[in-house]
């Protein structure tokens, strides 16, 4: 047996745990970072996904397994204090709050060309504002334009052989996702089927998990998109 498929084999071995020993796992993580209660903190579970990877002298195809954390954050009370206390903290958090303003205009800025100074709705900036945004929405101009791009990339190499469609179809297809809608933004049927083709793109590449961010904010932003009526659809170009 060659080394490949006794990983393989290794790991199929190897009995999967349920869901009941995770989430007992998961609580324990828990009261163990709590166990000197520290109301600074919050503890949140995030699972953090890889891509694929190939490679090029063997063409094996490896892909590390998806790494699930219980992770300390700042609470209310903790960024509270730190607003209270000054200092490098309250630094981090004045950039992180000008980031996120920052990145809400260049999405605006991004969506209509014609944008300028006299003509840029400021109101859209207010943190009220960009707090009532769909999260997918408020954390689609935190993606890099490299993520973006690797995500473009992907859907063009899957979806010909799952939609039957020509590359050129399916490349014009990933050029209105890559733009977010913008130049669809009234064509219901197109934000149908483009929306459905997410969901078989979700379903088939086994490099989807690495997009996920990119996909719900699109799939959110379809949704949106679609449940304007025409009034709110011709005030939104």
């Amino acid at each position: 047996m060659d080394t490949a498929n006794q990983v393989s084999a290794t790991i199929a071995a190897i009995p999967a745990k349920t869901k009941e020993q995770i989430d007992a796992e998961t609580a324990a993580v828990h009261a163990s970072i709590k166990a000197n209660f520290d109301n600074t903190i919050d503890v949140i579970d995030v699972k953090f996904h890889f891509k694929t990877v190939k490679d090029e002298t063997t063409k094996v195809e490896t892909k590390r397994p998806t790494v699930a954390l219980s992770i300390p954050v700042p609470s209310v009370e903790g960024i509270v204090k730190s607003i209270e206390t000054g200092g490098k903290a309250l630094e981090l958090l004045v950039e992180v709050v000008r980031d996120m303003v920052i990145a809400r205009a260049r999405e605006i800025i991004n969506d209509n060309e014609n944008i300028t100074q006299e003509n840029f709705p400021l109101e859209s900036l207010a943190w009220e504002a960009i707090a009532a945004l769909p999260k997918a929405e408020r954390r689609g101009g935190g993606i890099s334009k490299e993520v973006w791009e690797e995500f473009s990339k992907d859907y063009i190499a899957v979806m010909p052989g799952v939609t039957g469609k020509t590359a050129e179809q399916i490349g014009n297809a990933a050029k209105i996702l890559l733009n977010k809608f913008n130049q669809v933004k009234t064509n219901k049927p197109v934000l149908k089927l483009l929306s459905a083709q997410l969901g078989l793109y979700t379903a088939n590449s086994p490099q989807a998990e690495s997009f996920t961010e990119c996909v719900q904010f699109l799939m959110d932003k379809a949704d949106s998109l679609l449940n304007m009526d025409e009034a709110a659809l011709l005030a939104n170009l």
